[in-house]
């Protein structure tokens, strides 16, 4: 392919990604009392329910990020010292639009005087920031969560939190809500400032799949190895159901599933899906080796393949309980007749335990999509990639508009290991090579690291695992 040829393809699956993943500019902030400042302080306009939220205010903990006034929040500590499970937090109650989707942001803290130990999230103190939907009988019917503060978070530093829900039919009451979960006795507090809970309208992408959010079984779907409908609330992304996949124990075989359409030469793909692994039923945690990946496959009339494409969605680095969205992108190869999607769960090692969760899956052939120009509303942070890596890995995000910007990465002690950039960079899409060498110049250790975008228009953060 001659390289403008290549160029005008590269450029039209950028400008269309950012297009379909615009949303519509965000409403006003529906949250009363967000920063917690009313009365010098206080849960006004929230719900609270345990012992565990408290506040921050100069005369006491004096941590906070704007204002004089921040929440606290910490285990329930009933029953100590034989440990059981509990709960508490706080919420808001609003009545969802339908065809809408509802975003919950704010900022946390994790101070190193008052520390969450562990070195599990799934049996340790953690922090949820969730947004769930109810019935009109007060029945849960779908939720999206993100761990936004436990043994892992970064020490003495604020950071962003956002997660997403579309509304599902048959919401009547839709609630924003922070839950701290306590297995144990373990000590440890979170603080949570400058909260938002927003709603927007929902883009609709167009989807040639059949039954492509898992409405009635897996129909339409082939499916092999372990894939099976899973209909239980807390394991869909949309209602009525979703579909789990977990490994087939036996050396060289995945499990997964697919579907396969008719496809030129030099037509452009792209699949979406929803990824989750829970707490709630075998994680996929830091060290365990199995991914889910997203793959194109391309073939020719004979049925051979002949090209590929494929995206790591989820792996041992996703965020826990949270419904996150992935996307790949290929051109058909020359003599391509048919496109297979396929959403496969690879298991490395044969006897790793360990399951997750897709949803709402999407394809189509994007170059018979129109694309007009686009810009993301907030800056958006990608995975890195590979991940894990060794030696260097990419990071690529995209910024709203020019502005200075700062991309760093930290331990998981919160400390500082190297500056990646730092100064001014344009509206539009950017990629950070990281080489694993601190600022000094030496080779980081193998382990967890988050990395940082910081930028006018808000910052975001994501982990990542660097192996020696």
């Amino acid at each position: 392919m001659k390289r403008s040829r290549m160029m005008v393809i590269l450029g039209m699956m950028v400008a269309v990604a950012l297009v379909l993943g615009t949303h519509a500019p965000a409403q006003a902030n529906m949250l009363v009392n967000p920063g917690f400042e009313d009365g010098g302080g206080s849960y006004d306009g929230w719900t609270t329910f345990g012992t565990g939220p408290n506040i921050s205010t100069p005369a006491d903990d004096d941590i906070y990020r704007t204002g004089v006034a921040a929440a606290k929040i910490y285990g329930e500590f009933n029953g100590c010292p034989i440990p059981h499970f509990d709960v508490g937090g706080f919420f808001q109650a609003f009545t969802p639009t339908p065809g809408t989707e509802y975003e919950f942001s704010g900022y946390t803290f994790v101070s190193i005087t008052d520390t969450i130990p562990g070195f599990d999230t799934c049996l340790g103190n953690r922090l949820l920031a969730k947004i769930v939907f109810f019935n009109a009988g007060g029945g849960e019917i779908s939720s999206n969560e993100l761990v936004i503060g436990d043994w892992s978070t970064p020490r003495d530093a604020w950071l962003h939190f956002s997660v997403t829900a579309p509304v599902p039919v048959g919401a009547v009451s839709v609630q924003p809500m922070f839950l701290f979960l306590q297995p144990g006795c373990d000590e440890g507090s979170v603080f949570i400032d400058d909260t938002s809970f927003v709603e927007k309208a929902l883009v609709v992408e167009p989807n040639i799949l059949a039954n492509p959010s898992f409405d009635t079984d897996l129909l339409g779907w082939t499916a092999f190895g372990n894939a099976y409908y899973d209909g239980r609330a807390w394991a869909q992304h949309t209602p009525t159901g979703s579909a789990k996949l977990y490994g087939t124990f036996v050396a060289g075989l995945s499990s997964g599933l697919f579907q396969q359409f008719p496809a030129t030469s030099g037509s452009i793909w792209k699949m979406s899906a929803h990824v989750m692994t829970s707490c709630v039923e075998s994680p996929i945690q830091p060290g365990n080796g199995n991914v889910v990946v997203a793959s194109l496959l391309f073939k020719d009339a004979a049925g051979d393949s002949i090209g590929s494409a494929t995206e790591v969605i989820l792996d041992d680095t996703s965020g826990l309980g949270n419904w996150s969205k992935h996307a790949v992108m290929a051109e058909a190869p020359a003599g391509t007749d048919s496109v297979a999607a396929y959403l496969l769960f690879v298991q490395p090692t044969p006897d790793e335990q360990g399951a997750a969760w897709v949803d709402d899956i999407g394809l189509f052939d994007i170059s018979t999509v129109g694309v007009s120009d686009g810009a993301v509303a907030a800056p958006r942070l990608h995975q890195n990639a590979p991940n894990p890596f060794n030696p260097t890995t990419k990071i690529a995000f995209e910024l709203p508009k020019r502005g200075e910007v700062e991309v760093v990465v930290y331990n998981i002690a919160g400390q500082r290991v190297a500056t990646l950039h730092s100064g001014e960079l344009g509206a539009g899409p950017h990629t950070i090579t990281w080489d694993g060498r601190t600022d000094g110049g030496s080779i980081a250790a193998s382990g967890t690291y988050w990395y940082l975008l910081r930028s006018p228009d808000g910052q975001a953060s994501r982990s990542m695992v660097l192996l020696k």
